[in-house]
């Protein structure tokens, strides 16, 4: 599958969630023009839970619609909240130099911050055990593991109308119990040595990684690579988008400006044609 660049990525939109940071996807149509193709690298829309499911999938389309009028070709890959829209767990680009996936497949028990880190844990290892060895061993197949951890649950919420409530009621989550907090920072800080680790197993080739899931933006070099979290739309997400181009990498703010969200002041660049990692390694 041939992705033509300029090339988009973004994540966690979380469209149809309560406390996300936007009121219509129209809001996100800047973020679309002047690009070839966008890919949303997970949680772009909720179908994880019970109630939201059709609506998710009414988001999706529209997503796609607003991408296609804007003259781009969207990509969706799964996340732990969409783990099921699509047949695409990750994608290669640059030639192999950048490697995108959500980021969930990083911890076992997928988001180890919330209430139901341990069943999904457990519905994780049942699935690994139920591998072969090949199959263990193929980074598609194991993606595709962790995403039926998340669908071996059946979750459900509180129903909340978007508006300042929900965004409190997001904040007061994050930080109830009292250990969320702490794991929640701990994720932040294991994030970029398990995304390295995650491709000297699967992609040893790649020298950037980018992913999303923990909603903790930043950049870090670790040796010949590259981690990039992109944030999120949520509270205290911080996104960015990631432009692909004229073996060019760049990281940009997305800042909203009226009612539009734009892509920003480049805060990082880098050329995607030098050393591949795996001859660095």
């Amino acid at each position: 599958m041939a992705i033509h660049e300029p090339i988009r990525i973004l994540s966690d939109l979380h469209l149809g969630h309560p406390s996300c940071s936007f009121e219509n996807a129209g809001q996100l149509v800047p973020l679309f023009r002047g690009v070839s193709s966008v890919i949303f690298n997970g949680d772009s829309v909720e179908t994880h839970l019970a109630e939201r499911r059709e609506e998710g999938l009414r988001n999706l389309e529209i997503l796609r619609e607003l991408c296609l009028t804007a003259g781009a070709q969207p990509y969706f890959l799964n996340g732990n909240h969409d783990p099921e829209i699509s047949s695409m767990d990750h994608v290669d680009l640059a030639g192999g130099a950048v490697l995108a996936t959500h980021g969930d497949m990083l911890f076992h028990n997928i988001s180890p911050w919330s209430k139901s880190s341990g069943v999904m844990a457990k519905a994780h290892t049942k699935a690994l055990e139920a591998l072969d060895d090949e199959a263990f061993h193929d980074f598609e197949t194991r993606l595709h593991t962790s995403k039926r951890a998340v669908l071996a649950m059946e979750m459900r919420e509180v129903p909340l109308h978007p508006g300042l409530l929900a965004k409190i009621a997001f904040v007061l989550e994050e930080f109830w119990p009292p250990w969320r907090p702490l794991q929640i920072i701990k994720c932040w800080i294991e994030t970029p040595g398990k995304a390295v680790a995650l491709a000297k197993t699967f992609r040893p080739r790649a020298r950037f990684v980018i992913v999303g899931h923990t909603h903790w933006p930043g950049i870090w070099n670790i040796g010949p690579r590259v981690i990039i979290n992109t944030g999120s739309f949520m509270p205290f997400g911080r996104p960015r988008a990631i432009d692909i181009a004229d073996n060019k990498l760049s990281v940009k703010l997305i800042e909203r400006r009226g009612d539009e969200f734009v892509a920003g002041r480049e805060i990082a660049q880098f050329d995607t044609t030098q050393l591949n990692a795996g001859e660095g390694d």
